[in-house]
């Protein structure tokens, strides 16, 4: 298309756009202007193919902003309505602001009294997993974990150790005894309010952090369970559960001690019982971390911390 061609179709759209301006909903009738032939298109030089993807400017006027006409009242037109004062704006909670955010669960819900058989027939296909080649021939027991079925609060570890997967129940170690008194001393509850599970289910070789396939294979199980129980807040204890749950590479010092939320849910994330068990510095900070959900979940703080 020629210089003299796109300079007539700007005309053209320029004429039309001031007769709808001037409030003609028709083109009057006459005659219409001859436009040059067109050629057909030749190859473009290769040097020049790149120069001709990018579309020539065309000459239009700048919209103008439709104005919407206001009611009228008896006293008169009426008062657009002022912006709201974002001084008097209802706060909008922490948590809600986490980088980590995904879409609510899409599973339906079930009903309370439904749960405890969904999570024995889901913990029976646990038993049956062969998925891992390495962590089956090496497993005692499957840990698909235990607790209310109707929890508010779940805590979600990395994987089964040695007692774990002797007996077949999480955290009943050294670092479950830590967890229960975590839950028990620090926050006022007991293990049978809450429910714990971990991202897999069978016992790593030599309690190794479980391989990227073999979280890809387990974490559908945890997911059905986070989908069965609805719990209203998560704990994930260590980096592997956080790092799993929250899809970060993030270490743990940039994780810990603020909200994030997995599917819709306010998730804290705070040191493993293990890692506390080797550092017990870091006690400290899990305090502050339980504190964080035990306000959140309004039960009161106790005086003394996690683990003593």
């Amino acid at each position: 298309m020629d210089a003299d061609h796109q300079r007539l179709i700007r005309q053209v759209r320029q004429r039309l756009e001031a007769l709808t301006r001037a409030g003609l909903d028709r083109i009057p009738l006459g005659p219409l202007p001859e436009f040059p032939p067109v050629q057909a298109a030749q190859p473009l030089p290769q040097a020049n193919r790149a120069e001709a993807t990018e579309a020539p400017p065309i000459d239009r006027p700048e919209p103008q902003e439709a104005r919407p006409t206001l009611p009228t009242t008896a006293q008169g037109p009426r008062r657009r309505p002022s912006p709201p004062n974002p001084k008097t704006a209802p706060a909008i909670p922490t948590m809600l602001g986490s980088l980590f955010d995904e879409p609510a669960i899409a599973e339906p819900v079930l009903p309370p009294e439904e749960r405890p058989e969904a999570l024995r027939v889901l913990a029976e296909e646990i038993a049956g997993c062969i998925r891992c080649e390495i962590l089956c021939a090496n497993r005692t027991n499957t840990v698909p974990g235990e607790g209310n079925a109707t929890a508010r609060l779940m805590f979600v570890g990395e994987g089964p150790g040695q007692t774990e997967d002797e007996t077949g129940r999480p955290f009943v170690g050294k670092a479950g005894k830590l967890l229960d008194d975590m839950i028990s001393k620090g926050m006022g509850l007991r293990r049978e309010d809450v429910f714990i599970a971990n991202i897999v289910k069978c016992r790593p070789p030599n309690n190794r952090d479980p391989e990227p396939e073999e979280v890809r294979n387990c974490i559908g199980y945890l997911e059905r369970q986070i989908a069965i129980i609805r719990p209203e807040f998560l704990c994930l204890l260590g980096k592997p559960a956080a790092q799993t749950l929250l899809n970060t590479s993030m270490p743990m010092g940039r994780l810990r001690g603020k909200w994030q939320r997995y599917k819709g849910i306010p998730t804290i994330a705070t040191w493993h019982p293990a890692y506390l068990l080797r550092n017990p510095s870091a006690k400290k900070d899990t305090w502050e971390d339980l504190q964080m959900l035990m306000k959140a979940m309004g039960i009161p703080i106790q005086k003394r911390g996690a683990g003593g």
